[in-house]
C-alpha cells in the first residue's frame, strides 16, 4: 500500500464491476483517498472513499457509514451510497457513493451560503451535528446544499440545544470571509425560519472565536507537514514550503538560499540593511525572495531568542490567504537556527506585476482615483472585523495590480489584538501612516478621509 494512489487505479468492487479511478479529490497519505472516477460496466460518475488498513481504517469507516444512514433517514440531502464493505484488493474499506454533478461550497463562496445555512438549520431541528464545519462538505445543487461528509455527523433524537446549535452555527459561519457579518442579519432570519429564533448578539461573539480558533489551527497546519505544506525541522534549520510548488529550482533554492543574491545580474527589488529583496525566476514562475538580514553583532543577538520576521510574514500571509484577503501567496519559509535561537531567515512569495499606491493614486483620473479608495477601505473594514492591524501602512505597502485590485505587502508587522482599547489604537496609527502619504495633497488627502468616514473606519 502506498501513501498516494497510482492513477488511473482500477478495483474490483463486489457485485457491481469494477471502479476506474482517473482523479483525486482528497489524500491523507497512508489514511484516505477520496477519488472521483467510474463504475463500470454501468459508465456511472461515483466518489469513492477509500479508508486504508491501518488501526483506525476500520473506525473512520464505520462513522462514514453511519454518518450517511443516519442523514438519509432524518431525510438529509446526501449522495446514495452504491458500496459500503470491505475491498480485499487494495486492503482496508470502500464507501462507494453517486456522484452529484454541482459546485463545491467552498469554491461558491458567499454565494452558498444562503442553502449552507438552510441545510445547518434542518440537521440541528433534526437532532444532526456535524462537528467537521468544512464547506468542502457541501455541495450546492439548485440552490440545495448536499451534506457530502458522514464522519462528523452525531445524530441525537431530539433538536439539538440552543447553545450548541448557536455555537455550531458560529463554526459554520466562520468558514466564510468576514465580510459576510454586515449581512448576519440576514443570515440569521434565513436560519431562524427553519430552526427558530436565535440571538445576533451572542452569534457574533461565538462567531469571532471560532474564527481565532479556525485562524489558530490553520497557522499551526501551514508550519507542520500534512496535504498542504510540506515542513522539515532540524537543529540547524527551519523549512516550510507550499506543495503545489514544490519543484527542483525551489529545492535547489532551499540549499542555497543566497545565490540569487550573489548573481551578477540579480533583478534586486530592495537593497537595504535589514532587508534585500529579489526577483527570481523558479521552475519558471516568477518569485520574490525576501532576506532578511542580520545588520551586526547587536542585531543578531537581539534576534536570536525572537521569532523572524520571515517567520511572522510566513504565518501573516497564511492569515490573510485563510479570510480570502489579497496579498501574493506565500511559497516558502526557511530559517537559519541553532536549536531553538533564531539566525538569518527568508520568505519566498509569488510575484505579483502592479505598482505601489504611492504613484498609482496621485495620478489616477477621479474615476480611478474613487475606485482605489472604495477598494483600499473597504481592504481596511475586512481587516478591521479580525481586529487586525498592519503596523507599516505606507502607501509603498499596498500594490496595485492590472485589474486595480490592491495587495498588502510586507506583512511581518500585521497582528491580531484581543483587546479592542489597543485594537483601536493600533489602527489609529496605521490611519494616521496611510494618511501621511499624502499629507502635502491636500485635495487627495480630503477624499481619502472622507472614504475612511463613510467606512466608519475614522471619525
Amino acid at each position: 500500500m502506498t501513501d498516494r494512489p497510482d492513477l488511473p487505479l482500477r478495483i474490483a468492487v463486489p457485485e457491481l464491476g469494477f471502479l476506474l479511478c482517473d482523479r483525486a479529490l482528497r489524500i491523507l497519505p497512508a489514511r484516505r483517498w477520496t477519488l472521483a472516477g467510474t463504475l463500470e460496466p454501468a459508465q456511472r460518475p461515483v466518489v469513492a472513499k477509500l479508508f486504508l488498513a491501518g488501526r483506525q481504517a476500520r473506525r473512520h469507516f464505520e462513522r462514514e457509514r453511519r454518518g450517511l444512514e443516519g442523514l438519509h433517514r432524518r431525510g438529509m440531502a446526501a449522495p446514495d451510497v452504491l458500496y459500503a464493505g470491505t475491498l480485499d484488493e487494495l486492503g482496508g474499506w470502500l464507501i462507494l457513493t453517486a456522484w452529484l454533478p454541482g459546485a463545491s461550497a467552498d469554491t461558491l463562496g458567499e454565494a452558498a451560503l444562503p442553502a449552507v445555512l438552510r441545510a445547518v438549520a434542518s440537521h440541528h431541528a433534526a437532532g444532526i451535528e456535524q462537528r467537521d464545519a468544512h464547506l468542502a462538505n457541501f455541495l450546492v445543487r439548485s440552490g440545495i446544499a448536499w451534506t457530502l461528509d458522514g464522519a462528523g455527523i452525531r445524530i441525537s433524537g431530539h433538536p439539538l440545544p440552543a447553545r450548541r446549535a448557536l455555537r455550531n452555527l458560529a463554526a459554520w459561519l466562520a468558514q466564510f470571509p468576514p465580510a459576510v457579518d454586515a449581512r448576519l442579519n440576514e443570515w440569521c432570519a434565513v436560519y431562524g425560519a427553519i430552526a427558530g429564533a436565535i440571538p445576533r448578539q451572542e452569534l457574533q461573539c461565538l462567531l469571532d472565536r471560532a474564527r481565532r480558533q479556525r485562524e489558530a489551527r490553520h497557522i499551526d497546519k501551514a508550519l507542520r507537514s500534512c496535504t498542504a505544506f510540506d515542513a522539515r525541522r532540524t537543529l540547524r534549520r527551519l523549512q516550510v514550503l507550499d506543495r503545489r510548488d514544490d519543484a527542483p529550482d525551489l529545492r535547489a533554492w532551499l540549499l542555497a538560499p543566497d545565490a540569487p543574491f550573489e548573481n551578477l545580474q540579480a533583478d534586486w527589488l530592495k537593497r537595504g540593511n535589514s532587508a534585500s529583496v529579489v526577483r527570481a525566476d523558479l521552475d519558471g514562475r516568477l518569485r520574490v525572495i525576501k532576506r532578511y538580514n542580520l545588520k551586526n553583532l547587536a542585531h543578531r543577538l537581539r534576534r536570536l531568542w525572537r521569532p523572524s520576521r520571515a517567520w511572522h510574514s510566513w504565518r501573516n500571509a497564511q492569515r490573510l490567504a485563510l479570510w480570502g484577503l489579497p496579498t501574493p501567496r506565500p511559497v516558502a519559509l526557511l530559517e537559519h537556527r541553532f536549536g531553538w535561537l533564531r539566525g538569518r531567515a527568508w520568505y519566498v512569495c509569488e510575484w505579483v506585476a502592479g505598482e505601489s499606491l504611492a504613484q498609482v493614486l496621485p495620478a489616477a483620473d477621479p474615476p480611478r482615483r474613487d475606485l482605489l479608495l472604495d477598494r483600499l477601505c473597504g481592504l481596511l473594514a475586512d481587516l478591521a472585523r479580525l481586529r487586525l492591524t498592519h503596523g507599516d501602512l505606507k502607501a509603498t505597502n499596498l500594490l496595485v495590480d492590472q485589474d486595480n485590485q490592491l495587495m498588502l505587502l510586507d506583512l511581518d508587522a500585521l497582528r491580531r489584538h484581543r483587546r479592542r482599547v489597543t485594537f483601536e489604537r493600533a489602527l489609529a496609527r496605521d490611519l494616521a501612516r496611510l494618511r501621511a502619504n499624502w499629507a502635502d495633497d491636500a485635495e487627495l488627502l480630503a477624499a481619502l478621509d472622507a472614504a475612511l468616514t463613510a467606512a466608519g473606519l475614522a471619525r
